[in-house]
């Protein structure tokens, strides 16, 4: 999905692809080769069966500590790993059926509402003890919530930041990364050089689930929201209006956007290239960003939250761990669940990726840890300070649709065959059909 962190430091796309066919079906170091999923009772399971992404560096990093988790639990762990493209309709395949095939899933934030909705992940609020559920940091539970219950627990919780270079700011007599729209469109023009192949920023404009995830991400920043208190789709609104005179005045006026509909992978590759002084990118980008090997401005980057007006906001998202209903071994799924969000496990696993830990106590272990540099846990700091300061996306089953109204809302406008007005009507009244209203 749009928001899958994909690779770390040091561990390279090559070196991750080259292990998928191993990861298909090799089980956890050392752990007990599983007679079923799920065997055993929910109390007295011997083994559990984990569905993960592929090739993910998350994948790698659960399958080389499950060793550790069997021998504090008596538990094996069989990690399949399901290709990424394919993970949501084989999750959803095997849950309508009641398979069991999986008694972990790994789930994508967008998949929450729809899976619970449907009875296919397991409530698990009565089980997390008060203690636990005060250490996750603060919107971090809401990202696996829905309709006031709990279904799941993140392993990661993040959202858009704003990566620049200090150099070019500093060139063009601008102190810091700027906080509002107007300073971040002030600076954007000042750090154009289309003569040296600079430009100031990147606007989105595909047709795709990335560009909706930043459109709603500037209507936050703009003081809206896509839905209202009750649910309801609101992106027919001035903050929408607002949000397209932002992204329009930038990359028509301005000119401080190259030409073309950008996507995800031009704007992130144009920045590791040393082509863009400021873009809007997931945290994962700065294993790569800070990696002399994979990026050419290693040594001038910093992150700072999102500049808006009013509010310095993004909306946040995660991966997590839930427990499939189908499961025949509950008790010690949930077991896999706890132990993989504990808060040792997530400190780990975001020195090793650079990526932010949803939990309180792991992100102090972080800020203390020698073997992150300042820049590291100074970006760290700031992932974390974004996800207190923002909120999570609408916990429904109609996001999907939402997401592919506001893509197509943003293609029309930014490839100039819609007016924002014309653009954000029909997706108001799309969003509205996919909610039943």
């Amino acid at each position: 999905m749009f928001s899958t962190p994909r690779w770390s430091r040091g561990l390279t796309a090559a070196a991750v692809l080259g292990a998928a066919g191993l990861v298909l079906t090799a089980c956890a170091p050392s752990a007990p080769a599983p007679s079923g999923a799920g065997s055993g009772s929910s109390g007295d399971a011997t083994s559990i069966t984990v569905g993960m992404e592929a090739g993910s560096p998350h994948e790698a990093f659960y399958r080389e500590l499950a060793a550790e988790f069997t021998e504090e639990t008596g538990i094996g762990v069989e990690i399949l790993g399901v290709p990424h493209d394919t993970m949501h309709q084989q999750f959803l395949s095997d849950a309508i059926a009641g398979g069991g095939a999986y008694d972990v899933l790994t789930v994508d934030q967008p998949w929450i509402a729809e899976f619970a909705q449907n009875g296919y992940l397991s409530p698990l609020g009565d089980r997390l003890e008060d203690a636990d559920r005060d250490d996750f940091v603060e919107h971090t539970l809401d990202t696996v919530s829905y309709d006031g219950e709990l279904y799941g627990l993140p392993f990661l919780v993040h959202n858009l930041v704003t990566y620049y270079r200090p150099s070019l700011l500093e060139a063009a007599g601008i102190d810091g990364p700027p906080t509002t729209w107007e300073e971040y469109r002030a600076a954007a023009a000042a750090t154009t050089d289309p003569a040296a192949g600079v430009y100031g920023t990147m606007v989105p404009g595909n047709r795709d689930g990335e560009v909706a995830t930043r459109f709603e991400s500037y209507v936050q920043q703009a003081g809206g929201d896509i839905v209202d208190e009750d649910g309801a789709p609101t992106i027919d609104t001035p903050e929408a209006r607002d949000a397209f005179d932002l992204m329009t005045g930038i990359q028509f006026e301005d000119q401080s956007s190259p030409q073309g509909l950008h996507d995800l992978s031009a704007m992130q590759g144009q920045f590791l290239e040393g082509k863009v002084a400021m873009i809007s990118i997931w945290p994962y980008l700065w294993a790569q960003a800070s990696d002399p090997a994979q990026s050419k401005i290693a040594d001038d980057v910093a992150v700072a939250l999102n500049p808006g007006d009013p509010d310095q906001v993004s909306t946040t998202f995660s991966w997590g761990f839930g427990v499939s209903a189908s499961s025949d071994a509950q008790d010690a799924a949930w077991q896999w669940v706890h132990w993989a969000t504990s808060s040792d496990v997530l400190a780990r696993k975001a020195i090793e990726q650079l990526s932010p830990a949803p939990r309180t106590s792991s992100m102090e272990t972080l800020a203390a840890s020698d073997e992150l540099s300042q820049a590291d846990r100074d970006a760290l700091a700031v992932f974390s300070e974004s996800v207190e300061v923002s909120t999570t996306m609408p916990m429904t089953p109609a996001y999907a649709q939402y997401q592919t109204a506001i893509a197509e809302a943003v293609s029309a406008v930014m490839s100039q065959q819609q007016t924002p007005d014309e653009a954000l009507a029909a997706a108001q009244s799309e969003m509205e059909r996919a909610a039943g209203r």
